[in-house]
């Protein structure tokens, strides 16, 4: 319990951007609630956590540059060459955690939108289908973040 408490109190700090002192006390009664009465009494590996989200953000952020990019040149090409489909991928991932971290990154990337996850499969709105190959789509969208997530 004191490892989700102090991660949301860590959060809130981050979101707030505020170290003064009524701040923190509403972070830490917000937290001290969450954690308590809206979380399942699982326990959290707070070092294996950080350490997850360590490696997974610069690839995350590699990713939307990338993809901020591929849409500007999108929305700026005259012809508005675009493909969009929808496409039903498979994820690894047993975590219900994990798999909402993926879902919600792939929605945070422009020109891609997560419209459901259910069980282990992800059906995701593309602004560009490039490829017909499920296996090319899955490496593309969900690969690398999906590995780092797998441990």
């Amino acid at each position: 319990m004191i490892g989700k408490f102090i991660l949301l109190f860590l959060v809130w700090i981050g979101l707030t951007n505020s170290l003064e002192i009524q701040e923190l006390i509403v972070g830490a009664v917000v937290a001290l609630i969450v954690t308590k009465y809206f979380t399942k009494d699982k326990r959290v590996h707070l070092g294996r956590l950080l350490i997850t989200y360590l490696r997974f953000t610069p690839i995350f952020l590699k990713n939307l540059v990338k993809s901020n990019i591929e849409v500007a040149k999108i929305v700026l090409s005259p012809s508005l060459p675009i493909n969009t489909g929808v496409v039903k991928l498979k994820t690894l991932l047993t975590n219900e955690h994990d798999k909402l971290l993926l879902a919600n990154a792939i929605t945070l990337t422009p020109g891609t939108i997560t419209l459901e996850l259910d069980d282990n499969t992800l059906y995701i709105h593309l602004l560009n289908v490039n490829s017909l190959d499920r296996d090319i789509l899955q490496k593309e969208i969900v690969g690398e973040l999906e590995h780092i997530l797998v441990g």
